[in-house]
């Protein structure tokens, strides 16, 4: 018999909060600043997606000043357009008002720097119900290696745990640790995190909570 869920970790961009369209459009204005000859096409940008920005400016030119001007580069942009672009995505704060009333944990592990995913999780108010964010500055690996997903654990006190994700290194992250994980269908990512064969898929939060409900009466 399976031990019951302790805690809930989430995945922030894609995840609980729609910012592709401000990522991608970010990167196309730091390419199109930093590279003008080149043109990117939207697999090029969908694969930007998910992992921490040095990774992917590294490929181009791993000279760190270089590394860091296209990092400015992309903040300044994503920024300016943060708050008029992102929206939560229907039925999080639902299901985050179940989950802290159900008492689970909650935390959020995010391949952002925490000083650069505050800012949406203060906006729209899920830093009240987190027990926990786990940042890129927290970890020496980041997804898909287990290590952020088990610091969350360990400082969490819990062992039994769900990871959502948009992304295949959530999905992977979590198989990793050893504990379940559930995908979004609306991820841009789909066909490669069905080739992961996470433990649930989601349509929408309300969905969850019934997958949280049934794992309950296990």
């Amino acid at each position: 018999m399976m031990s019951k869920l302790e805690a809930i970790l989430f995945d922030l961009d894609g995840t609980l909060v729609e910012s592709n369209r401000l990522i991608s459009e970010s990167y196309r204005k730091t390419f199109l600043l930093h590279y003008p000859e080149m043109v990117l096409s939207e697999s090029d940008i969908s694969a930007m997606i998910g992992p921490p920005l040095k990774a992917v400016f590294e490929k181009m030119n791993p000279d760190p000043e270089h590394v860091q001007a296209m990092i400015d580069t992309y903040l300044r942009f994503y920024r300016q357009m943060e708050f008029d672009t992102i929206t939560l995505y229907p039925y999080v704060i639902e299901l985050l008002d179940f989950l802290k009333a159900s008492g689970y944990k909650i935390a959020i592990v995010t391949t952002k720097f925490k000083a650069s995913a505050l800012p949406s999780i203060q906006h729209f108010g899920i830093d009240r119900y987190l027990d926990l964010l786990i940042g890129l500055d927290d970890v020496l690996h980041h997804k898909p290696h287990p290590e952020p997903i088990e610091k969350a654990l360990k400082h969490l006190g819990c062992h039994h745990a769900l990871m959502v994700g948009d992304n295949p290194s959530d999905i992977l992250s979590g198989k990793n640790a050893g504990i379940l994980t559930c995908a979004v269908s609306w991820s841009e990512k789909k066909a490669d995190i069905e080739l992961l064969r996470p433990d649930c898929w989601i349509d929408d939060f309300r969905q969850l909570i019934e997958f949280v409900r049934q794992e309950e009466t296990r």
